[in-house]
């Protein structure tokens, strides 16, 4: 092989090399080895499932915590002083942010669409892709307003439904994945979509399941399943006071 022609790669070569990529926080790098390794074949086990998962989270956390930082700044510059001349600067960045979580968002659903979907042959990982739609849709709802929003919203929950029946009818009450589930649509509703009963709903129901299987978890993803099941305690104990607080302004 001369210097010239491309490397051939094996599947397992971009299962590691998109891990190795990932201990180095090359995220892009880690991306690109992840979608060779889709197009290879499409079939994934539940540690692919996780590095694809990990990989576009890696991606887009950091711009949605930019898009936040960016958005207070704004809404206090509009405050204190609407002639501001940060105000420009502030929006021109902050759209430029926008622009990269929409081109994270489009990049996972094609990829999932395209390839993952039309492969799927078992359960877990058809809950996982729904979720990831749903998820990435979630994240598009937080920087659109207007007809985008709502276009974004409606399929948000479109995808999470589509995962929670699915998930409902085939998985265990205590599987990682479907515990995921549940606390992300929990999110959706009550932060999102503003149904906060429905929200506070899926989480207590989700939590009493696992609490009633918690010494049976998976062995692999014990710690994980743990670590989302303190997060769904910890949104119960949260929205149940601020639901509380509401009631009370009400009267």
């Amino acid at each position: 092989m001369t210097d010239n022609e491309p490397k051939k790669y094996t599947r397992e070569d971009y299962v590691y090399l998109s891990k190795l990529n990932e201990k180095a926080e090359r995220y892009p790098e880690m991306i690109t080895f992840i979608k060779e390794m889709i197009k290879m074949n499409p079939k994934l086990n539940k540690e692919e499932c996780d590095i694809l998962s990990t990989g576009y989270k890696n991606m887009i956390t950091d711009k949605r915590n930019n898009w936040r930082i960016l958005n207070s700044m704004l809404r206090k510059e509009l405050k204190e002083d609407k002639k501001s001349k940060n105000i420009k600067n502030i929006e021109e960045i902050k759209y430029h942010v926008e622009s990269e979580i929409k081109a994270i968002c489009k990049d996972l659903q094609n990829l999932i669409d395209e390839y993952l979907i039309p492969k799927v042959d078992q359960f877990e990982n058809e809950v996982c892709f729904y979720t990831l739609k749903a998820d990435y849709f979630r994240y598009l709802c937080e920087i659109t307003k207007g007809s985008e929003f709502e276009e974004n919203i409606k399929k948000s929950e479109e995808f999470y439904k589509k995962a929670y029946n699915i998930a409902l009818k085939n998985l265990p009450v205590n599987n990682c994945t479907r515990v995921g589930l549940g606390l992300n649509y929990a999110i959706f509703l009550y932060e999102i979509k503003g149904d906060k009963k429905a929200g506070f709903g899926i989480s207590k129901s989700t939590f009493d399941e696992c609490m009633r299987f918690v010494d049976d978890l998976e062995r692999p993803k014990y710690k994980d399943t743990l670590m989302i099941i303190q997060l769904i305690k910890e949104n119960i104990i949260f929205w149940s006071s601020e639901m509380n607080d509401d009631d009370n302004k009400i009267e």
